[in-house]
């Protein structure tokens, strides 16, 4: 799980299959009106891979799901063009490029409008819809030959399709060409990305929406892409799609609780000031992913399971939605005089920083460190409908009315609008200014500074649970004693929970054991856990000599001192989930990087496939899961 703990949570599956093979990435979910797409990703999760290895992004973009739009802030699948720092939607966009960079294949899922013909034939069918297609950007580019791979494809997909109108068709926007009326756009998308800066296979299965049956939709989807993954060299047994059965998951409810007690309907007392805690119940067990959201009436969009609040100011209802359907709304009433006690003194504001409160007086000063979860909740014992702004950072871009109390903030200065930055107390610390710009209410503000993410050691946990302290220097290197170990904890200037330890092209959970082997270096990455931005990088060096053990605290005891030299390029090898197999066991291989490029077989041969990459690249560890109008351009 990429981003836990914020509003735009990234679920990934890594499964190794059987037998070795290339690795392909399956996405869906990166527009939330779109749920036939999480839905089959989320199917095809669950698959026994008999061959090669899948990457599986059920639900690219949780927020907009939430709101059953096909966007937030900006079009997620319109920012793969260059690497943009402003939104959420960019820093989960840093996540899938990375876990692309791993792939020798990729196949994106969509559900666009009416049905794709290249000549016009009536309003739903011509060729500027999307429904019931596969979409390439070009027939062939350098020695791929996507056209011949994709018709080899079609005869088989087809063949499950008894309904003649809504069998696919080869759709080829030639994003390259100057003249394509599809190239403006589509150069900003994924599959654009894929093909043209990774060079690897890039296709995109649509559906169409004005298809009524789901489970139709869905079963016919995974199908596609079952085929599609097997040309490209990757063979899979997805679960059997019972239509009946889909419906029924994705209209089903979730017992959420408010303080303890379930959002059903009857009315909720909720104590002035209080704090309220919300139990998503099963979603958080859930084994179709399924995603559920809590919002309350003047904050439509910010996912109180997600983001703490107290009670400072009336609102009416908390609406329950599951995968961007509601599924019940229940009224609120507080249990006492609104609002609570006013403190003697000036105003004091109420903030959440990384889930934990804060309050601060005007005129005061919130000390953070880049990365770290900002959420300024409101002013203590106001009796007014408080507007307190951020300057410099904008929460609804789309209505920038410079509220930005509720919203989550991830302070990150680079993404922040740079004329707003004041004199912090040190030449690296960015200061802001929160300020209350409330009708009627007294003019107050007080600072955030944000200082930059600072680390100093490691403390890793050897096989036999002993503490082994590792003095951080970025670009160096560490020998320690070939064997087992896990990242525990993390010594600088902010939480160890706001880091995210990368071994080689694996994330580690905290407390997760990786093997450092016998001459084979590993590259250990740290990166910030909201924002995706790397934090530097050491060699893993495995040493002769047993490693020393360390006292349990980062400024005593020995220390390996990493020693100034470039850090080697690691042959990783983590440890991924084997189908059918516990995850611990399988640990993948590398392989080494081949010397041509993936080139489609002609469909006149069954057996070919796309000699792919091998796993170059291998996997991470283990599972775990996480309305606008209709436009007739989709994808």
């Amino acid at each position: 799980m990429f981003f836990e703990g914020t509003q735009y949570p990234l679920g990934v599956v890594f499964i190794r299959g059987e037998a070795p093979g290339p690795t392909v990435m399956i996405q869906g979910g990166i527009q939330g009106d779109e749920p036939t797409g999480f839905l089959s990703a989320q199917v095809l999760a669950e698959s026994r891979v008999l061959k090669g290895n899948l990457i599986v992004v059920p639900r690219a973009n949780v927020p907009s799901i939430h709101v059953h739009q096909r966007s937030v802030n900006v079009d997620m699948n319109r920012r793969f063009d260059r690497d943009y720092n402003q939104f959420y939607e960019d820093r989960l966009a840093r996540v899938v490029r990375f876990l692309l960079s791993q792939s020798s294949a990729f196949i994106h899922l969509h559900e666009g409008s009416g049905f794709y013909d290249p000549v016009y034939v009536s309003p739903l069918r011509n060729p500027s819809r999307w429904g019931q297609s596969i979409i390439i950007d070009a027939n062939t580019h350098e020695r791929l030959d996507l056209a011949r791979l994709v018709n080899a494809a079609l005869a088989e997909i087809n063949a499950s399709v008894k309904e003649q109108d809504l069998q696919f068709k080869l759709f080829n926007t030639r994003t390259f060409e100057p003249d394509s009326q599809y190239a403006k756009e589509m150069r900003k998308s994924l599959t654009f990305y894929a093909l043209a800066n990774l060079n690897i296979p890039a296709m995109a299965v649509e559906v169409s929406k004005n298809i009524g049956a789901l489970g139709w939709k869905v079963k016919h989807q995974v199908y596609a892409t079952s085929v599609l993954l097997k040309h490209c060299g990757v063979e899979i047994v997805p679960p059997r799609v019972d239509e009946a059965e889909i419906q029924r998951l994705h209209e089903r409810d979730h017992r959420v609780k408010v303080n303890g007690k379930p959002l059903d309907g009857q009315a909720l007392a909720v104590p002035p000031g209080g704090t309220l805690k919300v139990d998503p119940g099963s979603a958080g067990r859930d084994a179709h992913g399924q995603v559920v959201a809590v919002f309350a009436s003047d904050r439509q969009g910010v996912n109180l399971v997600d983001s703490p609040r107290m009670a400072l100011e009336r609102f009416q209802e908390l609406e329950t939605r599951v995968d961007g359907r509601k599924v019940s709304s229940t009224s609120v009433h507080f249990a006492g005089e609104m609002p609570p006690p006013l403190p003697a003194g000036p105003p004091v504001f109420i903030c959440w920083l990384n889930g934990k409160p804060q309050q601060v007086a005007h005129g005061g000063v919130l000390q953070t460190v880049v990365g770290d979860q900002l959420v300024i909740d409101g002013v203590l014992g106001s009796k007014w409908k408080e507007t307190l702004n951020f300057k410099g950072y904008t929460a609804r871009p789309w209505s920038n009315d410079g509220q930005d109390m509720g919203w989550e903030i991830i302070l990150d200065p680079e993404s922040f609008i740079d004329k707003y930055r004041l004199p912090g107390p040190g030449k690296d610390v960015a200061r802001y200014q929160v300020v209350r710009e409330t009708v009627g209410a007294r003019s107050s503000h007080f600072f955030v500074d944000v200082e930059p993410r600072q680390i100093q050691s490691l403390k890793l946990v050897d096989a036999k649970g002993q503490p082994v302290n590792v003095r951080w220097s970025s670009g160096g290197e560490v020998a320690l004693a070939p064997g087992e170990y896990a990242v525990a904890d993390a010594h600088g200037n902010g939480p160890a929970s706001r880091l995210l330890p990368v071994l080689g092209n694996r994330p580690l959970k905290t407390g997760e054991k990786f093997r450092l082997e016998a001459g084979r270096t590993q590259l250990l990455t740290l990166r910030q856990s909201t924002t995706f931005a790397g934090l530097g990088a050491m060699t893993l060096v495995p040493g002769a000599r047993p490693a020393e053990k360390a006292p349990d605290k980062a400024d005593s005891g020995h220390e390996f001192k990493s020693e100034a030299k470039p850090a080697a390029k690691p042959e990783a090898r983590p440890a991924v989930k084997t189908a059918g197999k516990p995850a611990a066991k399988a640990v993948a291989k590398p392989a080494a990087k081949p010397a041509a490029k993936p080139v489609a077989k002609p469909a006149a041969k069954p057996a070919a496939k796309v000699a792919a990459k091998p796993e170059a690249r291998p996997l991470g560890a283990g599972k775990s899961l996480s309305a606008k109008p209709e436009r007739t351009t989709h994808y």
